[in-house]
């Protein structure tokens, strides 16, 4: 069986793996980077319109036989672990005909993600194919077996990957935690781990970071709920992504214990949509205590105008049962947590009752320190309006020490460091079973 790293192996974000053995070929994740080859922040806009063949010389792209285009060596699937754009945004590249599996929650979720993006932006996947829970799937000699797994990404997985012929074995975690709703699905892994393998492909994001004094999810909820009950302001805003699931479902624990508001802009409701027709239990607008925040751009609502025009439109119902207005929140007698991101500055700096109030900043914390366009538009929101930041939070990986619980648990022959800054770090670690390789270096095993 032989591995190529085409990214990862000294980065986060990015992640692409190759896997061959006879005449099997996969690719396991196509993401976008987080930094460019210079190693400035990453950004779509400047790749657009360039052509395969720069995108390959700049080192954006990686020059894979088959990916691209039909040839008679063409790669049989791609496994895409989970939503987030670092590990799929580069699907749009690839030849249409080959199959894309992933979870349905991971396809719904790129799919409602669309709505919101010029059309020349969305991704449209072709052949997509759902993957369920523990259930293997074969491409002639190789077997893919998925496994859901706990992280901020809905639906996440990762994948024990074997060659039929040889009984060779490669474990790929994708990204992992062990905080979150789904904490379980770490816990009976370590109980009863997929065994024997050959190479553990193991993510490393924390490995040189702290997960701070908010563990897990459960810790968020008290926190959110304590910064509510501070609050002398009645509006808090909130920054956190629309598509983490599990930390929405946090704050709406949160507020429901304070018999506050949890208000969402119409993004997040419809990303709260999808997500319930899956699970059934998530919270979706339609429950009590959550509000949609209706603003206007200008234009009106530029997300609700994105949903009026999509097949998403029968939710407009719901949003205007449960809209709140700019001068809404004036009259409101309870506390309202409004959930927010940059582009809503403009709209959300309307709202009197922000002024002085406490922001949560439910995000990692380095993407505020930078010193970058987006940085200072939240550092300039928060100066204007005399906020006080409050950083509740926990991560979506896996700490040093559940990573090392993982891998004492899996005893790979070998262990290869992938999606972290600090692969040299594992041998310390983890010990001498590590092996590092670099990017676009085959191995095998």
């Amino acid at each position: 069986m032989k591995l190529t790293i085409h990214r990862g192996a000294h980065e986060i974000g990015g992640s692409c793996v190759e896997i061959e053995t006879g005449n099997t070929r996969i690719l396991i994740d196509f993401g976008m980077p987080l930094k460019d080859p210079s190693g400035a922040d990453f950004n779509e806009r400047d790749i657009e319109g360039l052509s395969l063949k720069t995108l390959f010389e700049k080192n954006y792209l990686f020059d894979i036989e088959g990916l691209y285009r039909k040839s008679a060596s063409s790669i049989d699937g791609i496994f895409i672990s989970h939503s987030h754009k670092d590990h799929y945004g580069f699907l749009s590249y690839v030849y249409p005909e080959i199959p894309v599996y992933m979870s349905e929650g991971a396809y719904k979720l790129i799919r409602a993600l669309n709505i919101f993006l010029p059309e020349y932006k969305g991704l449209q996947i072709a052949n997509p194919r759902f993957l369920h829970d523990r259930k293997k799937i074969t491409l002639r000699n190789l077997s893919v077996t998925p496994y859901l797994v706990d992280h901020s990404g809905f639906n996440a997985m990762g994948f024990l990957i074997k060659d039929e012929n040889t009984g060779k074995t490669v474990l790929y975690t994708g990204d992992f935690r062990a905080g979150g709703w789904t904490k379980k699905r770490y816990a009976e892994f370590i109980k009863k781990p997929l065994k024997p393998v050959d190479c553990l492909l193991m993510e490393g994001t924390m490995i040189e970071r702290e997960n701070g004094k908010y563990p897990d999810e459960e810790a968020v909820v008290r926190g959110v709920a304590e910064a509510i009950q501070k609050s002398k302001n009645t509006v808090i805003p909130i920054y956190c992504s629309g598509q983490n699931i599990d930390r929405i479902v946090s704050l709406y624990k949160a507020v429901r214990q304070t018999k506050a508001l949890l208000v969402v802009d119409p993004y997040t409701a419809c990303m709260l949509k999808v997500v319930g027709e899956i699970t059934g239990t998530t919270p979706e607008i339609e429950w009590d205590g959550i509000r949609v925040f209706v603003a206007n751009y200008g234009i009106g609502d530029i997300y609700v105008n994105k949903i009026a025009k999509s097949s998403r439109n029968e939710m407009l119902i719901s949003i205007g049962r449960k809209k709140i207005k700019t001068f809404d929140f004036t009259h409101l007698q309870q506390k309202s947590l409004l959930l927010m991101r940059n582009t809503m500055i403009p709209v959300v700096e309307k709202i009197p009752q922000i002024q002085g109030s406490t922001l949560i900043y439910s995000l990692w914390k380095g993407y505020i320190e930078k010193d970058n366009p987006d940085a200072k538009k939240f550092r300039g929101f928060v100066k204007r309006n005399h906020l006080t930041v409050e950083h509740i939070h926990t991560s979506g990986h896996a700490t040093l020490e559940q990573l090392q619980k993982f891998a004492k648990k899996v005893n790979a022959r070998q262990i290869v460091p992938i999606h972290t800054e600090h692969p040299e770090k594992f041998k310390k670690h983890f010990g001498n079973t590590v092996m590092r390789y670099n990017n676009g270096q085959y191995f095998d095993i």
